[in-house]
């Protein structure tokens, strides 16, 4: 068929389906004019594929008519025909075309703004880079803010000098985008065009700095993110940790800045420090966030705490063991906390010496570490302290043997139950109450009869617990007591036994 014949087949034709089939015909043609019918039946052709189809022709066989032919494209209706023109000229690199590309970004909510952007970094690396500086000065701001991000991915030595000067534009979007295109490509040395940009009072600005300076990873950057530390808006301070993470990670300790944020009196700048020696690592920071452990601020001794237990993971460091001999009660409180999540039980005797501390949150702290070890050795040395002679020693073994809770703790509590201490008593009953398979009740019935309230309280709610019918008759005898509480409490075990 020849070159006319195929013309006249194709304008014949209403099938979309056999026209795009011509349309393949009719490019072998294009050094006879195949391009120039295309290109004028592409004007007229109502159907969205076949004009597709023209365009994919014309991006394969690139000469002034079909670039003609693909930068009318760039209106089309359809979204499809659209993108493969934007394409098919980014393939082409002609400068011709960058004009009408700048100003499809003209649109705030185009759809192949990421297609447009590659096609116009794909031709500005081929040169014509005075067509893109000219939208700077001029027409609509949001092209005006994708020039810079267009600059820093061409990234030659033109477009960082431009960049440079855009950190300063009025416009804070221009500002930021120019940060961000610069980040990558910008040296050491110019590392004070983003140090500048610090001060912005944008935050996006700011924010986009602080990241820049992520990547640049420059020293002179340290003490001005350090200052950071103690801003109001938290993510510029989550921003500041993670950059000087990135910054201070290739250097080796000590890290001197940080630690004296640690010894400072703003609070928020102390637990941003401790956050950033956590990720580092940092085993030379143990005696500043050991002394945290003392600070009046929880959450900074949590910090604390988490970061010690991070830096060190396994293996429990000198001053920790020293710390559980601290004067200070909150030290001596967390020392032991680490060392029952690390574990080590080495440290076994050093935490029983702490169940004779005079402060009762150290005691509880080491109760709560030695019942997480659980072994054979510490459930002996509780035994042995039921019989000590300091009350707070005592009372701490019940509560330890108590909360170990297994056969043989609970063996050597069966034998407290008449102990001279009426708070020993009642611990061990409420802890004995709560067994299961418990076939004889005598011990608790016999506490029913105990000179002290707070005994009968307390047999009464274990034998409730307990739940054997047995003790009806024993707890009814006390509905009479002289104790309303105890009564209260008869009532309470005799309805959790039988409602009826």
């Amino acid at each position: 068929m020849s070159f006319q014949e195929l013309k006249n087949s194709y304008l014949k034709e209403t099938v979309p389906l056999k026209k795009i089939q011509l349309i393949e015909a009719v490019a072998l043609h294009f050094e006879n004019g195949g391009l120039e019918f295309l290109l004028s039946q592409y004007k007229s052709e109502s159907d969205g594929k076949v004009r597709k189809k023209i365009i994919d022709v014309a991006g394969k066989n690139i000469n002034d008519i079909s670039i003609q032919l693909l930068i009318k494209a760039l209106t089309d209706n359809n979204i499809e025909s659209k993108k493969a023109s934007v394409i098919a000229l980014g393939r082409a690199k002609m400068s011709i075309a960058l004009i009408p590309l700048l100003n499809m970004l003209q649109n705030p909510s185009l759809e192949i703004k990421d297609a447009v952007l590659a096609s116009i970094i794909r031709i500005g690396k081929e040169g014509a880079l005075d067509i893109i500086f000219d939208y700077i000065n001029k027409g609509n701001i949001h092209v005006k803010r994708s020039i810079p991000y267009i600059l820093g991915k061409i990234g030659s030595g033109e477009c960082i000098e431009r960049l440079k000067e855009l950190i300063t534009h009025e416009d804070p979007l221009i500002r930021k985008n120019s940060i961000k295109g610069l980040e990558k490509l910008i040296q050491l040395k110019d590392a004070k065009f983003i140090l500048n940009a610090l001060s912005d009072e944008d935050l996006r600005v700011k924010k986009s700095a602080i990241k820049a300076l992520s990547t640049i990873k420059s020293k002179k950057s340290i003490p001005h993110l350090v200052k950071f530390f103690k801003e109001k808006n938290p993510e510029i301070r989550k921003l500041s940790v993670r950059t000087l993470f990135s910054i201070l990670s290739n250097q080796p300790p000590p890290y001197n800045k940080i630690y004296e944020l640690l010894n400072g009196r703003n609070i928020i700048s102390r637990r941003e420090a401790i956050k950033l020696l956590s990720l580092l690592e940092d085993k030379s920071s143990i005696y500043y966030l050991v002394r945290v452990f003392n600070s009046k601020d929880a959450k900074l001794r949590r910090l604390a705490y988490k970061a010690i237990l991070n830096i060190y993971k396994d293996t429990i460091p000198t001053q920790i063991i020293e710390g559980l001999k601290a004067k200070e009660w909150k030290i001596r409180s967390l020392s032991a906390r680490v060392i029952v999540e690390i574990g080590d039980e080495n440290l076994i005797n050093a935490l029983f010496d702490l169940l004779s501390d005079d402060d009762s949150k150290v005691r509880d702290a080491a109760i709560e570490a030695l019942s997480r070890f659980g072994s054979e050795k510490v459930i002996e040395g509780a035994k042995k302290l039921t019989n000590d002679l300091n009350w707070k020693t005592r009372r701490a073994a019940v509560k330890l043997l108590i909360k170990i809770n297994d056969d043989k703790s609970t063996e050597s509590l069966i034998g407290l139950m008449e102990d001279k201490d009426i708070f020993i008593r009642s611990w061990v009953a409420m802890s004995l109450g709560k067994l299961e398979n418990i076939s004889d009740i005598t011990p608790f019935v016999t506490l029913l009869k105990d000179k002290d309230a707070k005994m009968r309280i307390a047999a009464a709610k274990t034998l409730g617990q307990i739940g054997d019918k047995e003790a009806l008759k024993w707890l009814a005898k006390l509905l009479w007591d002289d104790d309303w509480k105890v009564k209260k409490e008869i009532e309470y075990a005799l309805n959790a036994i039988d409602p009826n």
